[in-house]
């Protein structure tokens, strides 16, 4: 019996001949189990088949809804500006009033948060007093 290093430093072709000359029995079936995994793996490695374009004719039917779109709404003058006061001293009065409708509502709700606070408070020193 040789040594593991002795096999491993062998040429190639003192390898097949020793192999060559030892009588093994191949098992039933063996070809055709190679040849079945060999093709099975070029199968698998092949390219597989393109399924057909399903998207295609939903895309013509958007590029044509688009085209229709184009086609169908009327260009207008939406990007020409046009000033909303034709009097600056009305649209400063008009800013005015809105700041003042804004400054309504914020005190509105800064009282009602002042209020909430003084009952958050209450609510704390009740807390405290039991806890105590």
């Amino acid at each position: 019996m040789k040594r593991i290093e002795d096999i491993e430093n062998l040429e190639l072709d003192e390898l097949e001949s020793a192999a060559l000359e030892q009588d093994v029995t191949v098992p039933t079936g063996l070809e055709d189990r190679i040849k079945a995994s060999l093709a099975a793996k070029a199968m698998a490695e092949s390219e597989p088949r393109k399924a057909p374009a399903r998207w295609l004719p939903y895309a013509a039917i958007a590029v044509a809804a688009s085209l229709a779109a184009v086609a169908i709404v009327p260009r207008s003058n939406a990007n020409k500006l046009t000033d909303t006061f034709d009097d600056p001293y009305l649209a400063y009065a008009q800013v005015e009033a809105t700041f003042q409708r804004i400054s309504d509502k914020m005190a509105a709700g800064v009282d009602l948060a002042a209020k909430a606070g003084e009952t958050a408070d209450k609510t704390v020193e009740i807390i405290n007093k039991v806890i105590e």
